[in-house]
């Protein structure tokens, strides 16, 4: 049970910034997106996969779950920082 817990935890966790890199990418701006949201992510993002490095070495499944959040750190911060023109 506690296996199927942590799996459904990890898929949330990978997604839950997907709705809003969505939404900055259809509008061509992140106006209204908290910097802190993203810079608090970024950072939680980062010392996560450090702890999880350093305890168990590298583990190939989990760093989609990384890099999908990354992905969508890196579409939120290009439509914060630099919105399209006319939007």
């Amino acid at each position: 049970m506690t296996t199927v817990l942590g799996w459904l935890g990890a898929m949330c966790f990978a997604a839950c910034g997907v709705p809003q890199a969505w939404k900055c990418y259809q509008q061509g701006t992140a106006e209204g997106l908290s910097l802190w949201f993203m810079l608090l992510w970024l950072g939680g993002e980062g010392f996560y996969v450090a702890a999880i490095l350093l305890e168990f070495g590298f583990i190939a499944w989990m760093m989609f779950n990384y890099a999908a959040n990354f992905v969508c750190i890196m579409i939120m911060g290009r439509y914060y920082f630099w919105p399209r023109k006319g939007s």
